[in-house]
């Protein structure tokens, strides 16, 4: 029998930890004693960080905590004038923006975004790893900024995050496709 996801194999470690801690004890083979006595709470450790990644995951998952209120301690708060560009399409991606206050504008796509919109994150995402609109401030704008290499390691050390970054790609997305299937409709 093989076990093929992590909790088993952690279990099964320790099972066997505990087997040849007895084994150690029997023979008296303090080696095997030392090393199975301080192998079995590091697999417990780890058997329960995983518990607790699966559990995040399933929450992540079931759409709660979708705020990126609590990455804001992480992020820098910079100000930027109207008509400041923020980023130009094919710029490679260093950041990811978090408005606080004020409006930009997509260009290419002619599209508004303002206080409370993520933007930047696609960029990080894309084959060629470069910017898909020129972000330019219409006003006055206060943004949260994340780097792109802070952006990368939230997503792969937390879960929450990383479902929420793909519920906002996968949600542009369908606001695309449903855009262009509009304008499909009204040619016809």
């Amino acid at each position: 029998m093989h076990q093929k996801t992590m909790i088993p194999l952690r279990v099964g470690g320790i099972a066997g930890n505990i087997g040849f801690i007895a084994f150690g004890l029997a023979a008296g083979s303090n080696p095997t004693l030392i090393l199975h006595a301080f192998l079995a709470p590091l697999n417990a450790y780890r058997m329960i960080q995983m518990m607790r990644l699966v559990k995040e995951i399933k929450e992540a998952s079931a759409g709660e905590g979708n705020s990126l209120d609590p990455l804001i301690p992480y992020m820098k708060l910079q100000s930027k004038p109207a008509g400041h560009v923020l980023f130009r399409k094919g710029d490679p991606p260093d950041s990811m923006v978090l408005i606080k206050s004020g409006s930009l504008l997509l260009e290419e796509i002619e599209h508004r975004v303002g206080e409370g919109d993520v933007l930047g994150e696609i960029g990080a995402f894309t084959p060629e790893s470069r910017r898909t609109c020129t972000a330019v401030c219409e006003t006055d704008c206060e943004l949260y900024v994340l780097s792109n290499s802070d952006m990368m390691q939230l997503f792969y050390q937390n879960p929450r995050f990383g479902f929420f970054l793909v519920r906002i790609i996968v949600q542009r997305l369908m606001e695309n496709w449903q855009e262009a299937e509009g304008k499909t409709r009204a040619m016809a």
